[in-house]
């Protein structure tokens, strides 16, 4: 799943839903990674946990993240969960947000070594569940246990780990430290995953001839560009950039996420989210702040629509 150095979409909440996976496989994108999913929510049968599970028509593979704190939870919510036919199942360790780490789980287990080693336990439990680990440095620079984590989910048959190298206390400010993730990396004896601040493609490149990277993930990059990752795939195998897309080709892609997210959530939500997406579309463009100020005042898609041509076709 990983020779190659292959390139993911990240895991992330309101924005990697179904169509936008769809996009970044459309891209280029080898693997794609689901938004993240209540283990308590899945093992409860709560419909609106569950349709996160949903991935059919999704070209694959495709790998579920879920997040929890309780090992036999975790258990039986993977077990669920493959049964919708992903590839593997992710463990969100990496998630700094309050909600999340409040009940201990996501980044706050990076506190917590021996609760890691029981979640790992369980899921190599017969049958073993296909599984990857998401994980940050450490909690904060005093506990910086990725390496540790990562030797870890070794030993417990973890097909990988995918490691964003700030800690849960830097949020996503600062910098991520590509240079501690090398040093472990390069150690790992499992395939590390590389994430942070791989916003263009020549971060990407420097960071895929980094020792022990053997696979690397886009996440805030991809906002209102999924092509990212076709601009990344050309970067590396011609060290050339693409020209940058004209609005009326943007235009295209905007329309056709629009009928992915009308498709798959319903013209109602999907006009919601679609605005959201637009905003990132607009970024760089000569009006653009006018244009965001119009488009969440608008309330229905028509009149979005009818903006949204005129900001994008209208250009040359």
């Amino acid at each position: 799943m990983f020779t190659g150095k292959p390139l993911l979409l990240a895991p992330m909440a309101g924005i990697s839903d179904r169509p936008f996976r769809r996009l970044a496989k459309k891209f280029g994108a080898d693997l794609t990674v689901t938004e993240m999913v209540s283990a308590q929510g899945i093992v409860h049968q709560d419909r609106r946990t569950t349709d996160l599970l949903d991935l059919g028509g999704e070209p694959g593979p495709v790998i579920t993240q879920i997040f929890g704190r309780d090992p036999e939870i975790l258990r039986a919510a993977a077990q669920q969960a493959m049964a919708y036919g992903p590839a593997a199942i992710d463990i969100n360790m990496g998630c700094p947000v309050k909600k999340i780490i409040k009940n201990g789980a996501g980044a706050a287990l990076l506190k917590d070594l021996k609760q890691i080693k029981k979640i790992l336990q369980a899921l190599s439990r017969p049958p073993a569940i296909p599984y990857t680990l998401k994980i940050r440095s450490g909690w904060d620079h005093d506990q910086l246990v990725a390496g540790q984590v990562i030797t870890l989910a070794a030993e417990f048959g973890a097909l990988a780990v995918c490691c964003h190298p700030r800690t849960a206390k830097m949020m996503f400010s600062g910098r991520a430290d590509w240079d501690y993730l090398e040093k472990i990396a390069a150690a790992a004896p499992l395939p590390v995953i590389g994430s942070g601040d791989l916003t263009t493609p020549e971060a990407a490149a420097a960071a895929r001839r980094r020792p022990g990277i053997a696979a690397l993930m886009l996440g805030r990059g991809t906002w209102g560009r999924p092509w990212l990752f076709r601009e990344v795939k050309e970067f590396l195998r011609t060290g050339r950039q693409l020209p940058p897309l004209a609005p009326r080709e943007k235009l295209a892609i905007i329309e056709e996420h629009w009928r992915l997210l009308r498709q798959d959530k319903g013209e109602k939500i999907g006009f919601l989210l679609f605005r959201k997406h637009l905003a990132w579309y607009s970024h760089g463009l000569p009006g653009a702040a006018a244009f965001r100020r119009q488009l969440f005042a608008t309330g229905s898609y028509p009149e979005l629509a009818a903006l949204t041509t005129a900001f994008f076709g209208g250009r040359s």
